[in-house]
């Protein structure tokens, strides 16, 4: 009797995987699992996403750069795209979010031609800074307080919007900012040259900005405006 029991469960077992193996099929044989193909990710071109070029090596046209105020460093193209980046995050530091070394790590150059989105390709040519990209993903939105994205906003509008927020990239990338110019950019010289002049001034540079300034905001909405992708 207990023999005959399992035949019966066993028979009624195997009818339901028939069964469901012929709405799977379409009534026809099991198909085999379908086997996933990976898109090619990977950045192949010499130049990065904004126009600039990527060097062979690290050494070529990179340096490793201090955040003033915080201690920290990053790696980036030497020259007024360091002077820029490096800028933004010590305003960051100041104005948006403190940089601490043990909150995650903060990314300039990178050699790995693995993107995601075309815009990461901008580490490669040492333009872009991501602070705190584990924290802040790409894909993910709603990251920071309004006061803060005011902070943000301000930040770009100041720096003449030759520096461009990921938080208007789709997909966004909060995290992340890179330089919006060409490599020949009038404006990026212009405004590097006035953040060094600053650094040598009293009373001038980060930390000193009324970021609720009405003249502040309202250029921070022109620009934002303009570059929301």
């Amino acid at each position: 009797m207990t023999i005959e029991f399992s035949r019966r469960v066993i028979l009624k077992q195997l009818t339901g995987v028939a069964a469901g193996a012929a709405l799977v099929s379409g009534g026809g044989a099991l198909l085999a699992p379908a086997t996933a193909v990976a898109a090619d990710t990977t950045w192949r071109r010499s130049t990065s996403a904004n126009g600039w070029s990527i060097p062979n090596a690290r050494s070529s046209v990179t340096g490793t750069c201090d955040i003033q105020g915080t201690g920290l460093t990053v790696v980036l193209r030497e020259g007024d795209t360091a002077t820029v980046l490096a800028y933004l995050a010590q305003r960051f530091h100041y104005d948006v979010a403190r940089l601490e070394s043990e909150r995650g790590e903060i990314v300039g150059y990178r050699a790995d031609r693995e993107v995601r989105a075309d815009f990461e390709s901008n580490h490669l040519s040492g333009t872009a800074l991501a602070l705190y990209p584990e924290i802040y993903p790409l894909g993910v939105t709603g990251n920071f307080f309004p006061y803060q994205v005011t902070a943000i906003r301000d930040i770009l509008a100041e720096l003449g919007g030759v520096v461009k927020w990921g938080g208007d990239m789709k997909p966004a990338m909060e995290s992340m900012f890179f330089i919006d110019v060409p490599p020949e950019s009038q404006q990026l010289k212009q405004v590097a040259a006035t953040l060094r002049e600053w650094q040598i001034t009293p009373s001038k540079g980060a930390g000193t900005q009324n970021v609720e300034d009405p003249k502040r905001i309202k250029a921070s909405k022109a620009l934002a405006k303009s570059q929301k992708g």
